[in-house]
């Protein structure tokens, strides 16, 4: 039985091989940045690397034949070649009798050994070519509230925004205004305690962190409420890193029933007030 073949994306573009099958593939650590490499799961991020060793002895074609692939790579169960079609990284390629290449099984690998010198002229290679630009990637659209938590939130410059926005989109939004009003507070821990690392933001929600920063402020009485609003709207005042973001920004938790026209414009933290 005859079975379909998958192409690695820009195989050509990153495996520079052009008389022989390698013995072995450049795996290049752009993959970690790639978010379509960090949202999949640890099976198809395992199957992607198995892809492209069975490519490496198909001039970068892989057969559509889970059974095969399964075989070949030992693995436990059928692999699921979807998620990677689907975000990119194999593609379907046109029906051309000229260009489809024969079984992964049937290729004959040349063996000779990698030396040091064909790896240095190889390495000497551009990574991007002309000819094959990498296809742009869709960029995804966040929504008002998340980007006003992703901009309070103490991020790490390898924190993945993608990441935590999908622990975000669990979240109801009672959950969500929970989470913006937990960061002052947060923050004012994490000045107390300069040694500690900062979880990412992906953890810091679906762990339900906040809810540690939040709880008090969420369990007061509307009396309570009250007497806050009347001190803020005399003193102009608001403790954000206490009572949660002022009224009127994103994560406020102040019932809404009590709020009233105006309120919030102009108030400043106690400290910075003349």
């Amino acid at each position: 039985m005859s079975h379909s073949q998958l192409k690695v994306r820009n195989w050509e573009q990153f495996q520079h091989y052009k008389d022989r099958n390698p013995p072995w593939i450049k795996l290049h650590f752009a993959l970690l940045a790639s978010e379509d490499w960090v949202t999949l799961d640890d099976a198809s991020k395992l199957l992607a690397v198995v892809c492209m060793l069975v490519a490496s002895r198909n001039n970068g074609f892989v057969p559509n034949n889970p059974a095969y692939l399964k075989r070949v790579a030992y693995l436990d169960r059928l692999p699921k070649l979807k998620p990677l079609i689907e975000c990119g990284f194999l593609e379907i390629p046109q029906a051309d009798a000229s260009t489809m290449q024969a079984p992964a099984s049937a290729a004959q690998a040349d063996a000779r050994p990698e030396t040091e010198t064909d790896t240095e002229q190889k390495d000497s290679l551009s990574e991007t070519s002309s000819d094959n630009p990498p296809k742009p990637k869709k960029k995804t659209a966040y929504p008002d509230a998340f980007e006003a938590f992703w901009k309070a939130y103490p991020r790490t410059p390898n924190m993945s925004k993608l990441e935590a926005f999908q622990a975000w989109q669990k979240l109801d939004d009672n959950d969500r205004a929970l989470a913006q009003a937990a960061i002052a507070p947060f923050k004012a821990f994490l000045r107390t305690k300069p040694d500690l690392e900062i979880q990412h933001a992906c953890r810091f929600i679906s762990k339900r962190r906040f809810e540690g920063f939040v709880t008090d402020n969420r369990e007061l009485t509307d009396e309570q409420w009250q007497k806050r609003l009347a001190y803020s709207r005399r003193e102009a005042k608001w403790s954000a890193k206490d009572w949660g973001p002022v009224p009127g920004q994103p994560g406020c938790i102040v019932p809404s029933h009590l709020l009233q026209q105006g309120d919030g414009h102009g108030w400043r933290e106690p400290e910075l007030a003349a």
